[in-house]
């Protein structure tokens, strides 16, 4: 009967230590298929945010020369098509916005 314990025992941990070990392996494959373009913002996507500055002219928090690409979140250091970069505000994750873009969390760097 020992030798059955055992048996059942070291079948067990085999099994175990190969679930443990396919875990890292099976977390890498999912997230290759993760990475897909970044959405562009519309206009109206978030803080009354607009692709061109000057459609802004009329809000009330605009100020003459705001646009994305001096703003304090701006991120040019990101994979987009000309024209277009990230922003690091918490409501534009993962949303390309245009560089002549403005909203009304604009903060002048």
């Amino acid at each position: 009967m020992p030798d059955k314990h055992n048996a059942d025992r070291r079948a067990f941990l085999r099994r175990a230590s190969a679930a443990v070990a396919a875990i890292p392996v099976v977390s890498l494959m999912g997230t290759q298929s993760v990475h897909a373009a970044d959405e562009k913002a519309e206009d109206g996507h978030a803080h009354d945010y607009v692709n061109d500055a000057a459609d802004a002219a009329d809000h009330p928090q605009f100020q003459e020369g705001a646009r994305c690409d001096n703003c304090a979140f701006w991120n040019a250091n990101v994979d987009a098509p000309e024209g277009w970069g990230g922003c690091f505000h918490q409501d534009f994750q993962n949303v390309l916005v245009n560089e002549a873009g403005w909203c009304d969390a604009h903060v002048m760097s």
